[in-house]
């Protein structure tokens, strides 16, 4: 693995540390050599005073880290200081386990440290944003609604339109689009509350406060590297 896709990994591990997911991240060799995160006690998540159901709730509904820290009355470079602590945790972890060479963690620390404001101000759950690599059934379901493949919904959002922007050129209302992504979302809330990972009463608080910020959202222009 070359040093750009330790780099990558790392900051997916970041990532993952902060939604509290189970699973998986490559910290240098083969997939046997992978860390497990299915232990984390979900450090990002209690800087936030949030549970991770909560908090992969709310970057499912497409919100970045630091959106929810904002929120939460937390600030951003405490939060970049949690997830940094996080991934060193782990990946000190990997050096005494013999995966990982001391030198390798360094490289890979010194890039997570240089992706910290892209990781916080990155929306939605790792490597995903609505829409564009996000939850399939939210994009799929706005996609649908606005008459477009995932691929072509996909491609204006990178042009730098928002969402509002392409109802508008579609002949779709944004008002329908909100509805959409509402729907689109309580059906996978309504999946974590049959799983018991949420209560139902978990799942209107945050439905009630995605709505308060859904004009921000399908007005918002997704920046691309």
């Amino acid at each position: 693995m070359n040093v750009r896709s330790r780099t990558a990994a790392v900051v997916a591990a970041a990532l993952a540390v902060a939604a509290g997911a189970g699973g998986a991240f490559a910290a240098g060799g083969h997939g046997r050599g992978a860390i497990r995160a299915g232990g984390d006690t979900g450090p990002v998540a209690q800087y936030l005073g949030l549970t991770r159901a909560q908090l992969r709730a709310e970057l499912v509904a497409g919100k970045s880290l630091a959106q929810i820290a904002t929120a939460q009355g937390k600030a951003v470079s405490g939060l970049e200081d949690v997830i940094y602590k996080a991934a060193q945790a782990r990946l000190d972890k990997a050096v005494a386990n013999g995966r990982l060479p001391a030198a390798a963690e360094q490289k890979l620390l010194a890039g997570l440290k240089s992706h910290l404001d892209d990781i916080v101000n990155h929306a939605g759950l790792p490597g995903r944003h609505l829409g564009v690599k996000g939850p399939r059934q939210l994009g799929a379901a706005v996609a649908t609604y606005l008459g477009l493949t995932p691929a072509q919904l996909r491609a204006q959002l990178m042009s730098g339109k928002s969402l509002a922007q392409i109802a508008t050129s579609q002949g779709k209302t944004v008002d329908g689009l909100k509805a959409a992504i509402l729907a689109a979302l309580k059906t996978r809330l309504d999946k974590l509350v049959t799983l018991k990972a949420i209560t139902p009463t978990q799942e209107q608080a945050l439905l009630d406060r995605i709505q308060a910020h859904l004009d921000d959202l399908v007005n918002r222009v997704p920046k691309h590297p």
